[in-house]
């Protein structure tokens, strides 16, 4: 079996930021301008009929790849949705009518070197905060407009979609002043990024067969392994402290904005797309079973992201068993690719103890439970938790989350401030956020912290942004406002934990100061906060995979548990019997992985003061 080491120590060395090419320094706007390269770096055919449909969001849909090329073998396939019906379109005036006769079995997929926004922002912000082991980057493709019309009819024909989703299918034109005609370039070819199916691992070099260590690739690991993946969407792992918060709003000081959330929509405030297409499926199910059709009652999840951001193995493992108790939209499961828990999937009785079976067996253990569904969810709650306890991706995630110190609320203050600095304009404004959310401090990919000679004074923004990849620009006002809301946080933090509320006029008082401070903010500082805002909001917006394999013996002998690292997962001991002899811990191969971390557009502020509005139902 493995040797135990210390899981801390290996944390640590896990953590720190991992060496890259040396880059220039910071950037100017101009040179955030889209590249123009068009430079080829690889060209390939590819078998159209080797892509599924596997999932969708608003805006992408997702085909997994079925062939058998082994350079994109476990790979996901992401386009917008808008550009399949782009290109549907135009195969349909090209070829007429029957344009599904004239698909071609393959087309020809070029890969270039160009870096889209979002892949800049993974790569200088987001790894270096994160930790590099745990985003892998995309590759960029274009596909011919062909290639996609054909996902996009077969897609359409399998009925893989759900109703609720189909409207987000059809060709949509962004506003009413823009023409509804093509791109030339859409007509040709269409942007698409693969990325790394996270329902499978890799192989780990120390797991192959030592006679022919290369010979496996990754078709053979799927097909001989039993890989379970677990995805989380975490949310946000801490409560606002911000004197910004408006008066009607200061239930946000006491409850976690999940916990929220749910109460909004258990009123009837708040209406989420996974419900709606969970509802869907209710009212086909009992139509199609010639029952009467009601819509069930919401309940509301006791899941809490303090606990699974906590740090502590046990309050962890409750926050994974609340989770998978009301799944909802925040906890799914695969084996092999396969969903088989959700909030509208689950397992047969029998399945569950096949696949306990196959668990334990794996490890010489054996088992029979009476509750097999419940049991297999305990051992996989059980696996991920010890997993997640190794590994420091929670711990870097709450540090970029805890970038915002002005909430919601102050977002809009600050946001229409620099709307006024820009003479009005909300399109100005949203552009020159959308650049600086990429321009990171010199040398930061490196791991160096080079602050400008005015921000040494900054103790108040030292503390408050001390994760914060973005220099901070030389502003009286900003430094009075950092100073106050790291005063409050301070007063609001000791009252919480003497049980009691912050005196009202002391909140109003702290409130109205920041206001003032806001209302004197330089075009700079606004920018600052509202960098720091926004890379906040997409790391509470993002979702995790855990996949792991449980090793058989002959596989584990004489190698020690380690955690992940940059080029293979981790490996690791997971006892998932209470009070189980060390004998029967499980030796598990794992991955952690996160997913859906793209830059969030600036425009979201337009909207964001109705979307704040809703907590003031909170109050009833």
């Amino acid at each position: 079996m493995m040797e135990a080491s210390s899981a801390k120590g290996l944390n640590q060395t896990a953590s720190k930021p991992e060496p890259q090419e040396k880059e220039r320094g910071n950037p100017s706007i101009a040179d955030l301008q889209p590249q123009r390269r068009r430079q080829q770096q690889a060209q390939s055919i590819w078998h159209p009929n080797d892509w599924s449909y596997a999932a969708e969001g608003g805006k992408h849909a997702l085909f997994r790849y079925a062939g058998t090329a082994c350079d994109i073998s476990g790979h996901l396939l992401r386009i917008t949705k808008n550009d399949l019906a782009k290109s549907s379109s135009v195969h349909a005036e090209n070829e007429g009518e029957d344009s599904t006769a004239s698909f071609s079995r393959t087309c020809k997929v070029i890969e270039f070197m160009e870096e889209p926004a979002s892949q800049s922002f993974h790569r200088k912000i987001v790894q270096p905060l994160l930790g590099h082991c745990y985003l892998d980057l995309a590759r960029l493709v274009r596909l011919p407009a062909s290639c996609c019309a054909q996902l996009y009819h077969r897609t359409l024909a399998s009925g893989s979609i759900p109703p609720s989703r189909l409207p987000t299918w059809k060709w949509k034109v962004d506003d009413g002043t823009k023409s509804d005609k093509i791109d030339p370039i859409v007509q040709e070819c269409v942007k698409a990024t693969l990325l790394r199916d996270h329902t499978h691992l890799s192989p780990h070099p120390r797991l192959l067969p030592p006679a022919s260590p290369t010979s496996v690739t990754f078709i053979d690991s799927c097909k001989q392994a039993k890989d379970i993946s677990v995805e989380i969407k975490p949310k946000a792992g801490y409560i606002t402290s911000s004197p910004l918060v408006l008066p009607g709003h200061r239930c946000k000081y006491f409850r976690t904005r999940y916990s929220m959330q749910q109460e909004l929509m258990q009123k009837g405030h708040v209406q989420k797309g996974w419900r709606i297409v969970q509802e869907g499926k209710e009212e086909r199910r009992q139509s199609a079973e010639n029952t009467k059709v009601h819509h069930g009652t919401f309940a509301p999840s006791n899941y809490s992201p303090l606990d699974l951001f906590s740090g502590n193995a046990i309050q962890v493992q409750k926050a994974l068993t609340d989770l998978s108790q009301n799944m909802q939209n925040n906890f799914r499961v695969w084996r092999n690719g396969r969903q088989i828990f959700g909030e509208d999937e689950t397992p047969s009785e029998n399945d569950c103890q096949t696949m306990l079976d196959d668990l334990f067996n794996k490890s010489g253990i054996g088992v029979y439970s009476s509750d097999p569904k419940s049991t297999l969810l305990d051992v996989i709650t059980k696996t991920v938790s010890r997993v997640l306890d190794r590994e420091s991706l929670l711990s870097n995630m709450l540090s970029m989350q805890q970038l915002d110190v002005i909430d919601g609320d102050g977002a809009v203050k600050v946001y229409e401030r620099l709307v006024h600095l820009c003479e009005g304009s909300n399109d100005e404004a949203e552009l020159i956020l959308d650049e600086a959310a990429l321009i990171a401090l010199d040398g930061f990919a490196l791991g160096q912290r080079a602050f400008t000679a005015s921000s040494s004074s900054h103790s108040s923004s030292d503390s408050l942004f001390a994760s914060s990849p973005y220099t901070i620009p030389t502003c009286n006002s900003l430094d009075i406002l950092l100073n106050e809301i790291a005063q409050f946080q301070t007063l609001l933090h000791a009252c919480i934990q003497e049980g009691k509320s912050p005196d009202e006029e002391i909140m109003n008082a702290s409130h109205a100061k920041c206001i003032e401070c806001v209302n004197q903010l330089s075009k700079e500082a606004c920018i600052y906060l509202l960098q720091n805002w926004l890379l906040s909001l997409a790391l509470c917006d993002v979702s995790f995979f855990v996949t792991f394999r449980v090793l058989k013996d002959r596989e584990v002998e004489s190698i020690k548990e380690e955690c992940q690292s940059r080029e293979h997962g981790g490996l690791a001991l997971c006892s998932i019997q209470d009070g189980a002899p060390a004998s029967h811990a499980m030796a598990v191969h794992y991955e952690v992985k996160i997913v859906d971390c793209d830059p969030k557009p600036a425009n979201k502020l337009r909207e964001r003061g109705e979307v704040e509005s809703k907590f003031q139902f909170i109050n009833e």
